[in-house]
């Protein structure tokens, strides 16, 4: 999970750290301020959009004893960015707030759900936040014991589920939460997130065209270059990727690490975006990489049902590869071990 680090500023109104979102971001100021905080929040949208920052944000704002919920409609609302419980949140530190994200190649299981039904239970009538990132990688178990907590939500409980794929979640627990749905930010507002992490401006276009407007995703990218020492080694290794594709780990971890579901998911999704970000300007070079774009897609969604991350990593090697992907369409489910 990625976050901002807490600002010095005495307050942070309206969530002014998360740029462009202003629907999202003033739905929750206006609740704030008048103390009609609903218990459970479902932040939907595309994947490194923002909705982990902002469900932060608002956590800290809730735990926060001078936000100033519930004063007035006209009074300021928002963390204050300077006391212990500002700092101990965004040190995911804060004994009123647990985050809840899935183990290292599997989700999040029943195990975890118990763990924060026990926390709920010992801090009865507390403000208390649970942070769920992300929510549709909630193990079968998992989601049934979740679902029963919601339909009877301990007192001064909020629930916050960050989701990527709502259709992935069960409907009963999509029915009980209040929906704010996050989508790509405008050009102007992702180019300052990434000006703000002293991202090269013709750089942070080519982010902006290959993410489709998705800051985190972009700045996951901007790692992955960082890691393989630029742009160039980063354009060469899509372009030719390495004899054994395993290797190709190293552009999602600071230490190559290891294939295993989750490395390989991240790993494909940075060369799906990669490809499209580094793409011809002419008609043919734009038509290719929307092509492996899509089978390198169709690659993840294999990986996220359970597929074998070592044939995956083979399978966007050899996309990466071909001359023409487009042949790869019908071959690509048997290289991926579907029948």
């Amino acid at each position: 999970m990625t976050w901002q680090p807490g600002s010095s500023r005495r307050w942070s109104l309206a969530f002014d750290e998360v740029l462009g979102h202003e629907q999202a971001r003033d739905g929750f100021c206006r609740a704030l301020k008048r103390g009609r905080i609903a218990h459970a929040y479902l932040l939907a949208g595309p994947e490194g959009v923002g909705k982990g920052l902002l469900a932060l944000q608002v956590a800290a704002t809730l735990l926060c004893p001078h936000s100033g919920i519930g004063s007035s409609a006209s009074a300021e609302v928002g963390k204050c960015g300077d006391c212990g419980s500002c700092h101990a949140v965004n040190s995911a530190n804060h004994g009123g707030l647990q985050i809840l994200t899935p183990g290292e190649g599997r989700g999040i299981d029943l195990g975890q759900i118990r763990e924060m039904i026990r926390f709920l239970s010992l801090r009865s009538g507390e403000r208390r936040v649970i942070l769920i990132e992300p929510a549709e990688r909630l193990a079968e178990p998992a989601a049934s014991a979740l679902l029963k907590t919601l339909e009877e939500p301990p007192p001064g409980a909020v629930f916050l589920l960050v989701c990527h794929r709502p259709a992935q979640l069960l409907t009963t627990i999509v029915s009980r939460c209040q929906r704010v749905t996050m989508g790509p930010l405008a050009r102007e507002p992702f180019l300052e997130v990434l000006a703000g992490r002293q991202v090269d401006h013709q750089l942070a276009c080519r982010l902006y065209q290959g993410t489709g407007g998705r800051p985190g995703a972009a700045l996951s990218l901007f790692e992955a270059i960082e890691r393989c020492g630029g742009e160039q080694r980063f354009r060469a290794v899509i372009a030719s990727p390495p004899e054994d594709p395993r290797d190709l780990v190293a552009i999602s971890t600071e230490d190559g690490g290891k294939p295993d579901r989750d490395a390989v998911l991240a790993t494909v999704g940075l060369l799906a975006d990669g490809v499209w970000a580094f793409r011809g300007d002419d008609p043919a070079g734009r038509r290719l990489a929307a092509e492996r774009a899509t089978l390198l897609a169709q690659v993840a969604r294999h990986v996220e049902w359970s597929g074998s991350p070592d044939l995956a990593l083979e399978a966007a090697a050899m996309i990466l590869s071909a001359l023409d992907p487009a042949e790869l369409r019908f071959r690509l489910p048997r290289s991926l071990g579907v029948a």
